[in-house]
């Protein structure tokens, strides 16, 4: 009985999680989305591809809205640069807050940390400021660079560099070892989990801005797919089946690093 107790917990929480994106993926497949005429069903229908068909021709008009496929390519280029700088730059932070400490590391480490409770959303018009006078309004750098999450990269791989026992540093000093070469050498190939998780996680986090995107390009030459979405409205057909593709590369990625997110839960937070 504890048994089934179990498994019945366990597929409530599945069903409680995936329960809407099922209602979405099925309601793409329907003519009006969400807004069907017959309500809710979580039976597939035959409209996805029609639907398809009108996001198709969405693009142009007044709103100078791109086609699909434009903003695709902007909410991967979001998603890439802020997972890929993140990364870079949070590693590289990390290492030197714990294997070169020095007077005010740590000072500097919390002070990061505190800028979590500071959002992109929280510091909008100061941000849109310093970024119109670095003359990035409507670029891809201008949408990456405000919103890059450094403090939750850098926390994640501060903690798992500490994991790494002192011994293998000294170790490595004593071959002759430096800094630079202990990082290519030990360092990045014995974070290949944490690495993939903070990549997961910070493109998400990029690929589903919508506010400063919305704000950032002011003359309409990005759009990404949430800025997408809004425009078309809450529940259509088209809207609902962009809704269903913008879900398609996070999934997938989450699904290609699920053993590393994993192994991840064995770091000592």
């Amino acid at each position: 009985m504890r048994r089934i107790l179990d498994h019945a917990v366990l597929m409530g929480g599945v069903l409680l999680f995936c329960g809407p994106v099922l209602l979405l993926a099925v309601s793409a497949t329907h003519d009006g989305g969400l807004n069907r005429a017959g309500g809710l069903t979580l039976w597939p229908g035959t409209g996805f591809g029609a639907n398809l068909d009108r996001l198709r021709e969405v693009g142009g008009g007044a709103a100078r809205m791109p086609g699909v496929n434009a903003m695709i390519w902007s909410s991967a280029a979001v998603g890439l640069g802020v997972a890929l700088l993140t990364t870079a730059v949070s590693f590289v932070a990390a290492y030197a807050i714990t294997h070169l400490r020095g007077r005010g590391t740590q000072a500097v480490f919390w002070v990061s940390v505190a800028t979590l409770y500071f959002p992109v959303e929280a510091r909008m018009l100061p941000t849109f400021e310093i970024t119109a006078g670095l003359g990035l309004l409507g670029t891809t750098l201008g949408m990456v660079l405000p919103i890059l999450p450094l403090a939750l990269g850098t926390l994640i791989f501060r903690q798992h560099l500490k994991t790494l026992p002192p011994e293998l540093m000294e170790a490595a000093r004593l071959d002759g070892a430096g800094p630079l070469r202990f990082l290519r050498d030990f360092a990045l190939p014995l974070s290949g989990p944490p690495i993939g998780a903070v990549l997961l996680i910070t493109f998400i986090f990029g690929w589903n801005q919508y506010l400063w995107p919305l704000l950032i390009s002011i003359d309409g030459s990005v759009w990404t797919l949430m800025r997408g979405l809004g425009f078309l409205g809450s529940g259509s057909g088209p809207a609902t089946a962009l809704a269903a593709l913008s879900m398609l590369p996070p999934l997938l990625l989450a699904i290609g690093f699920a053993r590393l997110l994993s192994r991840l839960g064995q770091l000592r937070l």
